[in-house]
């Protein structure tokens, strides 16, 4: 697995030819960060996600030489540039920005700082077509799943472009029947392990419109066993997040 010190770090762009003080003021235009991206210069966007701890979470490969990556619900792009700094050979990375919280998409900002030369689409995952974009050895598909009105049919499309034998990475939230916070970490056990989805049709979860489903475990193993995946293994959760990894079948 990358250090932080790796996978979260780069240099200055030859490219950009802005001055420190630009990038300062054009990282605050920007409006609201989710991911905290080194930018070089000594410059990090003020993301609220502790990337690189969630780097380690998701038990990434140290290494993405050669490897097509496909990072569905991509946001601010740090697992995109990342994999690109480890070896990646092509990076496509969408977002349908329903859920963006300011107009201004860090992306394209932190792409040009970067040099990074993926392939940024606003786009539905609905439209992924393994005809026009081919297939990808890792896709990255996190917290992703319960915006989802048909999760079922996104496992499958995401199946479809995904190689024989790919990895998924998978993060998501998730719920047990039972439920206790003690010092910032949700502690809970199902009363059975039967696959379970609980459906959020208004703004109920979280005052978020766009948060549709919480499944315990079982639902997402099942899901993913249903839906053209194997090797489905969970690998850990944190609060109230559940981290999966699986292959296609």
């Amino acid at each position: 697995m990358a250090s932080p010190a790796t996978c979260g770090r780069y240099g200055p762009a030859v490219a950009d030819e802005r001055t420190v003080q630009q990038l300062r003021d054009d990282v605050a235009a920007v409006g609201a960060w989710r991911h905290r991206i080194d930018l070089g210069r000594g410059v990090v966007t003020p993301g609220n996600e502790d990337t690189e701890a969630e780097w380690r979470r998701l038990q990434l490969p140290a290494r993405f030489d050669g490897e097509r990556v496909l990072d569905i619900g991509c946001s601010d792009g740090f697992y995109t540039f990342t994999a690109e700094r480890l070896g990646a050979a092509g990076l496509l990375a969408i977002d349908d920005e329903s859920s963006f919280m300011a107009e201004t998409n860090g992306f394209r900002l932190a792409a040009e700082v970067l040099g990074s030369r993926a392939d940024y689409q606003a786009r539905m995952l609905e439209s992924l077509d393994p005809a026009t974009d081919g297939t990808f050895d890792v896709v990255l598909f996190i917290n992703v799943l319960y915006h989802l009105r048909n999760p079922v049919e996104a496992l499958e499309r995401i199946a479809a472009v995904t190689s024989p034998g790919g990895l998924l990475v998978l993060k998501t939230y998730y719920r047990t029947d039972v439920r206790l916070w003690v010092r910032g970490r949700c502690l809970g056990f199902d009363l059975d392990r039967r696959p379970k989805w609980w459906y959020f049709p208004g703004s109920e979860l979280g005052g978020d419109p766009t948060n549709w489903w919480a499944p315990n475990a079982a639902g997402v193993d099942a899901l993913l066993r249903s839906t053209g995946w194997t090797g489905v293994r969970r690998i850990g959760t944190w609060r109230d997040r559940i981290y999966f990894h699986a292959r296609r079948a």
